[in-house]
Order: C-alpha cells, then sequence, then structure tokens
C-alpha cells in the first residue's frame, strides 16, 4: 500500500547547492521541505516530492540556498535619517565635532521623541523590510534613540510591533547607555542613576528586551561608569552586549569579558591585551562591523585576523543606524569583512550565520538549515558561495524566506 503524503506548506526546489550551515553545501541536496514554520526534510526534489505535499512551492532556480542571514548588531529605532552628517564629514568634520555641532546621536534622539508610537513602529517596520530584502531573517535590535524611560520603552514597543508585522525575528537590547542625553548635559552620574534605578528595571519589568548593552567610548560612559551599569544589569538577569573600543582603548572589550557578556562590538582601537582578555574568556564573541570605518572614512579596522587566530569567537554584522553606517544590507557588510577584514567567504559567511545566531543565543534555531530548526532561508544569485563579498553595489538574494513564509522574492 502507498503511504499517504505528508502535508506541508512549502517546498523549495532546483537549487544549485544547499549550504545547510556554513561549511560546505550538503552533498546531492537541491531541494528542501517547511512545515509547521520549521525545515522538515532536506534532500533532492524528487524524494521529497514522493514523500510531502506541499501547499506552495518555490523555484530556486539554480541558486544557491543557504540560511537567513543574522545581523548581530543593529540600530533600527530611528524616525529620521542624517544624511547631512554625511556632507559634514566629506568636509573633514569627525564623529565627535558632529556631535559638538548637534548631530549625532543627539539628532536621532531628538526624531525619536518627537515621533509617535505608531509613526516610530513605521519606521522600523520600513527598515526591517529594507533588511528582509537583503536576506537578513534575523536581527539583534537596540534601543537607544529615546534616552528616557518612557522613550526608551516606546522604542523597544515599535520594535517588537514591526518585528510581528514584517515576519523578521528581532532580539531587542535595551541601549539606554548609548550617551548621556542633552538634558543631563554635564550630569552623567544622574544619568546613570536613572538607568540604574528606574529604566533598566522598567525595562526588565515589561518583558521588552532580554539583553542591556552600553556604549564605552571617551564622549559617552567611561569604564567605572560602564562596570555599574553593567553590574546593575547583570544583577536584573539581563545578558550583556558592550559597544567597545570603537575610537580609543578604554578597556571595554576586558570588562566585557570579565562579565561575561555575549559581545565586545567595533574593537577598531582594540590591542593585544584585549585581545588576550576575550581569548581567555572562551564565550565574548568579537562584534566585527567592517562597514562602519567605511562609512566614516576611517583607516582603522578591527583586528579580525589577530583575533580568530587567538579563538575569539565572532560574527560580521552591518551596525545598520543613521548617522554611522546607514546600510541594511548584510552582502554589503561581507564584502567589507573580505576586503578590510581579510575573511574568506566561508569565514565572512560563518559570521553572518552561524556564529552570529550563537552569539544571541539562536544556534539550534537559526544561522542553520538542519531538521527542526526555523525555516528562516534565502536564495542567492551566485554561481558558488565564493562569490559572496566578491561582487558588491547590487543584491544577490533571489528570495527570502522567513519562518515559512516568502517574505521577498526577486525571481521572474
Amino acid at each position: 500500500m502507498t503511504k499517504p503524503k505528508i502535508p506541508c506548506e512549502l517546498l523549495v526546489h532546483g537549487a544549485q547547492a544547499v549550504h545547510a550551515d556554513a561549511g560546505d553545501p550538503l552533498p546531492g541536496a537541491d531541494a528542501l521541505v517547511v512545515a509547521a514554520g520549521r525545515i522538515a526534510a532536506l534532500g533532492t526534489a524528487a524524494d521529497l516530492r514522493r514523500r510531502f505535499v506541499a501547499a506552495a512551492e518555490l523555484d530556486a532556480a539554480g541558486g544557491l540556498v543557504a540560511p537567513g542571514f543574522v545581523d548581530a548588531h543593529t540600530h533600527p529605532a530611528f524616525a529620521r535619517d542624517r544624511a547631512e552628517e554625511f556632507d559634514w564629514r566629506a568636509q573633514g568634520l569627525s564623529y565627535v565635532e558632529i556631535h559638538a555641532r548637534g548631530g549625532g546621536i543627539h539628532s536621532s534622539v531628538r526624531g525619536v521623541r518627537e515621533a509617535s508610537e505608531t509613526r516610530l513602529t513605521a519606521c522600523v517596520a520600513a527598515h526591517f523590510q529594507r533588511m528582509l530584502r537583503h536576506g537578513t531573517t534575523t536581527c539583534e535590535a537596540k534601543s537607544g534613540y529615546g534616552l528616557s524611560t518612557d522613550e526608551e520603552l516606546k522604542s523597544l514597543r515599535a520594535i517588537r510591533a514591526a518585528a510581528l508585522a514584517t515576519g523578521m525575528t528581532a532580539v531587542p537590547t535595551f541601549l539606554g547607555a548609548h550617551l548621556v542625553p542633552e538634558e543631563f548635559a554635564g550630569q552623567p552620574d544622574r544619568y546613570l542613576d536613572l538607568l540604574c534605578a528606574e529604566s533598566l528595571p522598567a525595562v526588565k519589568e515589561a518583558g521588552l528586551a532580554g539583553a542591556a548593552d552600553i556604549y564605552v567610548e571617551g564622549h559617552a560612559f567611561d569604564l567605572g561608569r560602564a562596570r555599574r551599569y553593567l553590574e546593575r544589569a547583570r544583577e536584573l538577569g539581563f545578558r550583556l552586549r558592550v559597544h567597545a573600543e570603537q575610537f580609543d582603548n578604554m578597556g571595554g572589550a576586558a570588562l566585557a569579558a570579565e562579565l561575561g557578556a555575549d559581545c565586545a562590538d567595533h574593537l577598531e582601537a582594540l590591542d593585544g591585551q584585549g585581545i588576550a582578555a576575550l581569548a581567555a574568556s572562551g564565550r565574548t564573541f568579537a562584534g566585527l562591523l567592517p562597514a562602519v570605518p567605511h562609512f566614516l572614512r576611517q583607516s582603522q579596522d578591527a583586528p579580525a585576523r589577530a583575533l580568530i587566530e587567538a579563538g575569539v569567537p565572532y560574527f560580521v554584522a552591518t551596525d545598520f543606524n543613521p548617522g554611522t553606517c546607514y546600510t541594511a544590507s548584510m552582502p554589503e557588510a561581507l564584502h567589507f569583512a573580505r576586503v578590510r577584514l581579510n575573511l574568506s567567504a566561508k569565514e565572512a559567511f560563518a559570521g553572518a550565520t552561524s556564529l552570529a545566531a550563537a552569539s544571541l543565543g539562536l544556534a539550534e534555531r537559526k544561522g542553520r538549515l538542519a531538521v527542526g530548526a526555523d525555516a528562516d532561508l534565502i536564495v542567492l544569485d551566485l554561481p558558488s558561495l565564493g562569490h559572496l563579498g566578491y561582487g558588491f553595489g547590487e543584491n544577490p538574494v533571489r528570495a527570502t524566506v522567513a519562518g515559512g513564509r516568502v517574505v521577498h522574492r526577486a525571481i521572474c
């Protein structure tokens, strides 16, 4: 007796290769099946058609099928761009000079505070849709442009609502310690008191973020204040993430490692002592954001090769934000990872998929194609994985599937 076929939601077929993880393609596989939003089987289209009946099909048309990108460092909760600052940089103004002129993070704060929650949600949703078109199906999404308890809660609610509306898996991070707001100018300890006594507990009680982040930098928060904030966040049960060593070597990466943070990100000014601290931790990831120095016209990059050779886990991310890296494209970030950080195609791909998922505590569900994993996948118009990041200035993503649903399709 012939066995009845198993119903499923989606059959993806016609792949030149299926990259189930960050390594070599799965031998013989050209198709996969999605059921209940998860990967149900991988193999040949002929075999899967014998076993399953699909409600819908997606023809990969000879493209590469791979896990959806995981962008583990983004700032999508903004309501207006900062394009004028791009001209200011062309005139030679530095990050700190732009900040002093009234631009920078304070400009984004004014935009968020002026926006209604409905408008901010629509802006975040538009940003998530850009990411999905470029193959990102999971992102770490920071607040940080509200800089008051109410405005930060508004931002985190907007992230949650936009994720539900678009199909993006957003992993929210509270970044109330992005900068000292203008109303607390010259009073960083008073603002830190507010963060520790009011904002962090409010975010925790609302269940809007599982991680807390801080910007450790000369014009933001020094090491002592960062320690106080991070220890309070850890006490409340937050996972920790740290912006460290972007412009100045302040010891933020070593602090992140000491406190067991998930990651220390940027690291362009990291020294050998910081590399050793991260290597000794064994768990704190190096967040590599290679498009940022390009955008800021800087010559110094994170010491990616030294970090990898020291055994430090890493990921590659966009740092999508309105002022210092206005790109939602992981393919572009991977181009700069290969050009500026000297990563191989496989290293760059791993940093944007399985390793990024691991940094977010999602290694079993995201960044891989395996039975039981979430059905987040992309179809790449590339002849081989070696071409990832080789070309630039165009989007190689033909289709994006998030949670088993086709959310972007450019296949004719």
